[in-house]
Parts: structure tokens; C-alpha cells; sequence
């Protein structure tokens, strides 16, 4: 009887669906030879027998040729899923049952039999129950752990049979501590079958190096310390930190020299963790000018080609002056040339104004008053000139408006263009 049970057991690992006709399964019946060993001899389990006499097999043992009456089978088609972080599980199961043969079955109840289901997480040595179910003792079964669901059912109804059912469950959300090995389990009367499934949770790495674009050093003098942020990622196992050199003396890739390391984890709330790749580059070279340093990162969910960030090296004294550069000397020209203008006018007015009987000072001065300031007066004052030692502010006011009056309509037509 033992040897039986451990051939049906065999059985159910390798049965995948039930059809009809003859189903015969090979297998091994292995004994103990009495300290010997273990001795190996090959077998058959015929599931399934159909119409006539059981299919010849002069090959075997007539002992190792079993016919059994009664298949469970059950089955996944995902043994080793792989849930994004975050997101749903949904753990395939379905199952099979082939009833006794028609003169037995014909003396039962039509019909699938009653059976239950049970969903069993095992992780780090712990085991939880987190769903059983039986359809129609619904009230009589612990309530389900972690949000999970299954969908408990027999698909068909065949009076007499073969029956399929499904069992699938889905998990809500998924987290690192849902990871592991998950028990699916079968009941039927008198029966039982099993399988396993390998849960991992995945998150790939986000990268990005600093400084962004540019690192400037001079010749002879060493670049910034770049720094790699490899960040939510999980499992926390499996990273690799790899520093490149691109496009330096002879235009090919190479492993970047310096110190580096990496920092310690950080964990997040989600589960993931991040850390932080470091590399002091050696002094540069001219030759080394619009090299690239490559920051490239592998882990267990990215592709075999990895992730990579880079950055440009900018040698002082090799490069142009840029496009941002250039404006800001146009700017830089046209606000000098306001103030040289604004000097010249204060000179040429503070040398007219020695004469106050000159009558076009006055009027001159009054009418850029009127036209330029934010008061316009409606007379000059006394002796027609705008110049003694009393209106000294009100001259530098004067200077002030028409330098910034100028500045205004450069910027405006720079802007402009």
C-alpha cells in the first residue's frame, strides 16, 4: 500500500488534464534493498482505462502496472510569478476530478463532489493560513487575511464527471513580507492534492547622477565627486554600482579610475530601499575634454543590459563661450554703454548749467522733466534755469530716469528679438 501511495503521488505532479480515452502515466517504483541502496524500476499508472481491455504493456512488471480508480488533480500554470511591487497578485490554480468508473459512479449522487480550498503562505520559517474556503459553508470559514480573495469553484457541471474547478486567488497590493512559497491545497472526500508556487516581488532602480549635466575641472586638477542616486528599488540584494568612462582618449569605453563606494540603505515606506553610488575621479587631462562619465546600475529586475545615467566632462579653457554666455554679454555691453551715456549727459548738463541765464537749459531741462518724470511740473523755476546748488537731488533724479529710461527700451528690444 505504500508503494501505491507514493506512485500516486508521482501521478499527481505530472497529470495536466483529463481527456478522454486511455491515460496511462509513467513513473518509477523506487524500494529500499534491505541496506543495499535504493533500487529503481520503471512503472506505469493507468489513469484512465477507456473502452475495452487496459492497453498492453509487455514492457513492464505486471506488479508496477497500477490501475488506479480515482485521479485529483491539481494544477498551476505560474509556479514562479513575479508581482511588481505594489501592484495585484493572481496565483493561477486549477483542478480536475476523475470520478470512479461508470458502474461505481453510476450508484453515487450526480454531480461534482463537495470540496474545499485552503491558500497557505510559508516565509523565512513561518507558516500563515490566509484563505480557506468550501462553497456553501461560507459562514462557517475563517475570515481571509491580507485582503485576499479566491475564486472557489467547480467550472462544469457533468452528472457523471470528469469535473474541472478553478481555485485562483488574488492578492491586493503586494509587499515585500507577501514574498515566498504558497500552498495551494485541494480537499475531497477521501482526497487531496497540493501545489506549490515561489511568489517574488520586484521594483526596479530609478538612477540619476550629479551634478546633471556638466562637470568642469581644469588640466591637472580633479572633477567634482559625482554621486549616483539609485533609488526605490527591491529586493535590496543583487545591485551592482558600475563606473565608466566614454568616449575618452581614443574614443572608446572604459572602466572609470577613482575612489569609490556606496552608502548604506535607506528604506522607504513602501518597502523599497535606495542608495547612493560615489566616484572621485583622478585629475583630468586635455584629452579628456567631452568625455563622458557613465554611472550603469544592474539588478534582478532590470534587463541584462542594465540602467545607466551619464555625465559630461568639460575641461576649462577647450570649450566656446555658450549661447546662455553670449547673451548675457550682449546684455552686459548694452547696460555699460546706458551708464557711459548717463555720464555723459550729466557732464554735459552740469557744464551747461554754470550760465543760469542760458534760456535752453531751462527748456531742455523742463521738457525731459515733463516727458520722463513720473511729477511733470507745470513751470520752471526762478530765472529760467534748473541748475542752482538747491536742486542738486532733483538733477540726479533727472540723470537716474533717463539711464533707466534707456536700459528699459534695450531690454525690451533684446527681449524682443
Amino acid at each position: 500500500m505504500k508503494s501505491l501511495s507514493l506512485l500516486l503521488a508521482v501521478a499527481l505532479g505530472l497529470a495536466t488534464a483529463v481527456s478522454a480515452g486511455p491515460a496511462v502515466i509513467e513513473c518509477w517504483f523506487v524500494e529500499d534493498t534491505s541496506g543495499k541502496g535504493l533500487a529503481k524500476r520503471p512503472g506505469a499508472l493507468l489513469l484512465r482505462q477507456g473502452q475495452g481491455e487496459p492497453p498492453p504493456r509487455p514492457d513492464l512488471d505486471p506488479e508496477l502496472y497500477l490501475n488506479v480508480h480515482v485521479v485529483l488533480t491539481v494544477l498551476t500554470h505560474t509556479p514562479a510569478p513575479r508581482v511588481r511591487l505594489g501592484q495585484d497578485a493572481l496565483l493561477d490554480l486549477s483542478f480536475a476530478y476523475m470520478p470512479p468508473t461508470s458502474e461505481a459512479a453510476s450508484s453515487l449522487a450526480a454531480g461534482p463532489p463537495p470540496f474545499g480550498l485552503e491558500w497557505r503562505r510559508q516565509h523565512l520559517g513561518k507558516g500563515h493560513l490566509l484563505l480557506a474556503a468550501t462553497p456553501g459553508l461560507n459562514g462557517q470559514m475563517p475570515a481571509a487575511q491580507e485582503g485576499a480573495v479566491a475564486f472557489a469553484a467547480w467550472d462544469d457541471d457533468e452528472p457523471w464527471g470528469p469535473w474541472t474547478g478553478n481555485g485562483t486567488f488574488w492578492l491586493p497590493r503586494v509587499q515585500p513580507f507577501q514574498e515566498g512559497t504558497y500552498l495551494a491545497t485541494i480537499h475531497l472526500p477521501y482526497l487531496q492534492g497540493q501545489v506549490t508556487l515561489e511568489l517574488a516581488v520586484y521594483k526596479p532602480p530609478k538612477v540619476s547622477l550629479m551634478p546633471a549635466t556638466l562637470a568642469w575641472a581644469a588640466p591637472g586638477e580633479a572633477p567634482p565627486e559625482l554621486l549616483c542616486l539609485v533609488s526605490h528599488f527591491y529586493p535590496p540584494g543583487g545591485l551592482e554600482v558600475e563606473w565608466e568612462l566614454r568616449g575618452g582618449p581614443g574614443g572608446r569605453s572604459q572602466k572609470a579610475e577613482g575612489q569609490r563606494w556606496l552608502s548604506a540603505l535607506r528604506h522607504h515606506s513602501d518597502g523599497s530601499v535606495s542608495l547612493s553610488g560615489h566616484l572621485q575621479p583622478p585629475p583630468v587631462t586635455t584629452e579628456q575634454h567631452g568625455a563622458r562619465y557613465a554611472c550603469r546600475i544592474h539588478h534582478p529586475s532590470l534587463p541584462a543590459s542594465g540602467r545607466s545615467a551619464e555625465v559630461t566632462l568639460e575641461v576649462a579653457g577647450l570649450s566656446g563661450p555658450s549661447l546662455e554666455d553670449s547673451i548675457g554679454l550682449f546684455l552686459s555691453a548694452f547696460l555699460l554703454l546706458g551708464l557711459f551715456k548717463a555720464l555723459g549727459w550729466a557732464a554735459v548738463y552740469l557744464s551747461t548749467c554754470k550760465d543760469s541765464k542760458k534760456v535752453h537749459c531751462s527748456t531742455s531741462l523742463y521738457l525731459s522733466l515733463v516727458t520722463l518724470s513720473p511729477h511733470p511740473i507745470s513751470k520752471p523755476m526762478e530765472g529760467g534755469c534748473w541748475c542752482g546748488r538747491q536742486n542738486l537731488g532733483l538733477e540726479f533724479t533727472l540723470i537716474w530716469v533717463k539711464t533707466w529710461h534707456y536700459i528699459l527700451t534695450v531690454g525690451l528690444f533684446v527681449h524682443a528679438t
